[in-house]
């Protein structure tokens, strides 16, 4: 609806509402958005992008998980 049409108070209500509805649409969008921003960018996801891109130099993910079965049983001994 075009906002110079609206000749009734029926009709501005029903704008009002209208452009209220988008705006609550586009509050959870950004809202959506910066919790997905805040989660990829955070200190544990942001070491575990670095080391799965240094890993494919080096195999990071092998010798950590061999320090942590090493530690595991040198703690249940």
């Amino acid at each position: 609806m075009k906002y110079s049409e609206i000749k009734t108070m029926g009709q501005l209500e029903k704008a009002q509402e209208q452009v209220k509805a988008k705006i609550g649409n586009k509050g959870d969008d950004v809202r959506a958005s910066f919790y997905d921003i805040k989660e990829t960018y955070s200190p544990s996801h942001l070491m575990m992008s670095g080391l799965k891109s240094f890993s494919s130099y080096i195999p990071v993910d092998q010798l950590l998980l061999t320090t942590v079965r090493r530690l595991k049983r040198r703690l249940l001994k």
